[in-house]
């Protein structure tokens, strides 16, 4: 197979991260040029976008020839496990959408990820960070070395309104995707109260002025807004208390908190972090907690160790689950990848093992 055979779709999204990917693209282009590859790009319009320009590619590309659904056989001449690859160049919220339109296909396509949003979360968990096309460089060389790394994807499934589990959703897929119109996947992150919100409520002017500071400031006016949340979580034992903060992980930072998910994260073993925060006994405690979030946004030194010290006292848990359900009494917003989830009363997230594959050095 010749190089000119690869399919390469670059998805972006102009707007992310002050726009820095759109001064890049020329280069970018330039640099797969010179390695004997064409890419194609698409500049992304509208959120969910990146979702229907990842599915439309690959219809219309996914054969025999190029990428491979379930195990056809491949090109005589082929010896590479992959030939054709969609790029997701922007923030949180334009991967999970690239992963989401991938998934949904079924088709095998390796997902290259080239971070430029403000906060960019799931791309320090892979240890990609710098100038974009430092960044496209990583993809590039993953392309031509066919390697990649298989990560687990969680599923989202709220109100009962769909009964599949993860592992019926995978297998009812078709060309319209999966079946089960209810389930969302999510990339790194489910979360809801304290903070959960500012990814995607924060006015993108604010984040593109300030960069991740602007997290910090709209977070800070409302966290007077701050409410208890009574949570029944069954994963698979039961928790029934009053939360600050809960959420699903598999990174290594959530909302620029890094390190608070601990040292023990590992992408791609079928397990997800199960971490939240009870509410504290007192208005003093509570003060204490939200400034220790602060100050681990903010970076400040010993921040987390802080938080760390003050864990037994302040009800900060971390498990590790495959499967966990969360009932409220009231709905209660959800954040996924960074974007807006909705309101649920109740929600069950699943794991599965290596369900994706990301470009990887």
């Amino acid at each position: 197979m010749m190089l000119k055979d690869i399919k390469i779709l670059i998805i972006y999204n102009p707007k992310a991260g002050k726009g820095k990917i759109r001064k890049s693209i020329p280069e970018i282009k330039k640099m797969f040029n010179e390695s004997g590859l064409s890419p194609d790009f698409y500049a992304t319009k509208c959120r969910g976008d990146a979702t229907e320009a990842a599915k439309k590619y690959l219809k219309r590309y996914c054969n025999l020839k190029y990428g491979y659904y379930g195990n056809p056989e491949k090109p005589e001449d082929s010896t590479r496990k992959h030939n054709i690859y969609v790029v997701a160049a922007g923030g949180d919220g334009t991967l999970n959408e690239v992963m989401s339109g991938v998934l949904a296909t079924g088709y095998d396509v390796p997902i290259g990820i080239i971070p430029t949003g403000s906060t960019n979360d799931f791309g320090y968990s892979l240890k990609l960070e710098g100038d974009p096309t430092k960044l496209a460089r990583i993809v590039l060389n993953a392309i031509l070395n066919d390697t990649g790394f298989e990560c687990d994807v969680a599923t989202f499934y709220a109100d009962k309104s769909c009964d599949d589990t993860a592992e019926q959703a995978a297998s009812n897929v078709s060309d319209t995707g999966v079946t089960c119109k209810s389930g969302k996947y999510i990339t790194y992150t489910a979360a809801f109260g304290l903070f959960s919100d500012v990814s995607y409520a924060t006015p993108q002017k604010l984040k593109n002025t300030f960069g991740h500071l602007a997290y910090i400031m709209y977070g800070a006016k409302n966290i007077l807004k701050t409410r208890k949340i009574h949570a029944r979580i069954s994963c698979p034992y039961i928790i029934d208390t009053d939360l600050l903060l809960g959420m699903i992980v598999s990174a290594k930072s959530v909302g620029g908190f890094r390190g608070i998910t601990g040292s023990d994260v590992a992408l791609d073993d079928g397990e997800h972090e199960l971490l939240f925060v009870k509410w504290p006994a007192g208005p003093i405690k509570l003060l204490k907690t939200i400034g220790h979030a602060i100050g681990m946004v903010l970076k400040r030194p010993g921040a987390l160790e802080k938080a760390k010290d003050i864990s037994v006292d302040y009800g900060i848990k971390i498990l590790k689950v495959k499967k966990a359900t969360f009932e409220f009494d009231n709905p209660v917003s959800w954040a996924l990848d960074g974007e807006d989830g909705g309101e649920h009363k109740e929600v069950t997230i699943t794991v599965e093992k290596k369900a994706v594959s990301y470009l990887a050095g």
